[in-house]
């Protein structure tokens, strides 16, 4: 048997179906229909059946033989989604083959669902040159007028999304991104109602990228957030993506998809610029902070995001060391506090970072503004001060929720 399979098998005298995970001579681990695994000897266990796999593979293609009429395109990156137990070692490892988990989504029978591998990596390891690829990817599945869905590890998920969300002008659908916080092989994953509501969302009129991920640690819905305003926000709760300072732009609770009037709607074609410039750096201040080392990772960058104190601070002797720098370097201000606005015109210390030349950036994310600047330095260089400060793709707010 292969990883993957369904089978029907007995056990201690009673039936079960489940998923065949691995037999390593000893002991056969079987993941059963409530998500939950079951390790036995080997002489416990009887198989009854095993069922044919409903998967074929053509080059990096792996499509499920169902005749669904809704055609949409998995894109598989890597990360806790597309990872299981090594049972060896007990830690999470990346693998290629995770076709098994379409056999524990619901309304999958709606679909054409077709798998590619584009990369397998942990999501710590993603950079400008995978998103780019993942780009692309997604654009050639958009016009074929099919729903692209991109599994991707949580870690560095906001940052892929803002990518995206700046390289594509116009989007003839929703680009979706999930994964899960744990591996889709271990009990209780939470990785079946992630892509059941992301492959339902792909049917919306919704034109941006965005996150889906659990609105809380239950399984009972699922948000899609806008992907520039978007941010983990826990290590490892079900719900850890939030939308910040705005309302998830959709929701999908029992089968159903709830769209919101704040979300971007579909266009006429696809607009792809995609080019990103490597040369911003993101620095997060800290009380004590040595100016050598806020010049350190500052030299060279063309551009530089500061996570400030409060409504965008930082001690004297940096505002020393953005004087030096700010004749070839761009300086950005975002705040730590994440929610709420920069203001650099409230305490003097705002004044004196404003002669210094830093550019307040409202209530953009941190990261938002890195994957921004070197979206723009690739593509708009000369108009790179006055597009940081213009709302691009809702990843600036003049209103803000009060709730947080």
């Amino acid at each position: 048997m292969k990883t993957g399979e369904k089978i029907d098998f007995e056990y201690k005298g009673d039936s079960y179906s489940g998923i065949f995970i691995k037999n390593d001579g000893k002991i056969t681990t079987i993941k059963l229909s409530n998500g939950y695994n079951i390790s036995a000897l080997n002489e416990n266990i009887k198989i009854l059946r095993e069922y044919e796999n409903n998967y074929v593979a053509q080059d990096n293609i792996r499509e499920i033989k169902i005749n669904g009429k809704n055609e949409v395109y998995i894109l598989t990156t890597g990360g806790t989604i597309g990872s299981s137990v090594d049972y060896r070692t007990g830690a999470v490892k990346p693998v290629r083959d995770i076709s098994y988990i379409y056999n524990f989504v619901n309304n999958i029978s709606e679909f054409n669902v077709k798998q590619i591998n584009v990369a397998n990596i942990l999501s710590e390891n993603v950079n400008s040159k995978y998103w780019i690829e993942y780009a692309r990817r997604a654009r050639d599945v958009l016009n074929k007028n099919a729903g692209v869905v991109i599994f991707h590890g949580t870690d560095t998920m906001q940052h892929t999304a803002s990518a995206l969300s700046f390289m594509f002008e116009k989007l003839t659908g929703p680009i979706i991104l999930t994964g899960s916080q744990r591996s889709s092989d271990r009990p209780s994953s939470d990785a079946f109602i992630n892509i059941e509501a992301s492959i339902n969302f792909t049917k919306s009129d919704i034109g941006e990228v965005g996150i889906v991920m659990h609105s809380d640690t239950s399984d009972g819905t699922v948000s899609f957030h806008r992907g520039v305003r978007a941010r983990k926000m826990h290590t490892s709760r079900r719900d850890a993506f939030q939308s910040i300072g705005i309302r998830p732009l959709a929701t999908y609770t029992d089968g159903r998809v709830s769209v919101n009037n704040n979300a971007m709607k579909r266009q006429d074609e696809n607009i792809l610029n995609d080019k990103m410039d490597d040369s911003v750096s993101i620095i997060y201040f800290y009380p004590g902070m040595p100016e050598e080392d806020f010049i350190n990772i500052a030299a060279n960058k063309k551009a530089v995001i500061i996570m400030g104190t409060g409504l965008g601070h930082v001690s004297d002797n940096i505002i020393n060391a953005i004087k030096r720098l700010s004749k070839d370097t761009y300086f950005f201000m975002t705040s730590q506090c994440l929610y709420g606005s920069v203001n650099l015109n409230v305490y003097s210390t705002g004044r004196y970072l404003l002669d210094a030349g830093v550019i307040p950036l409202g209530d953009m994310l941190p990261e938002t503004a890195m994957v921004k600047a070197m979206f723009l330095l690739a593509n708009y260089p000369d108009n790179l001060v006055k597009l940081m400060k213009s709302n691009l793709r809702g990843e600036l707010n003049s209103r803000r929720i009060l709730e947080w």
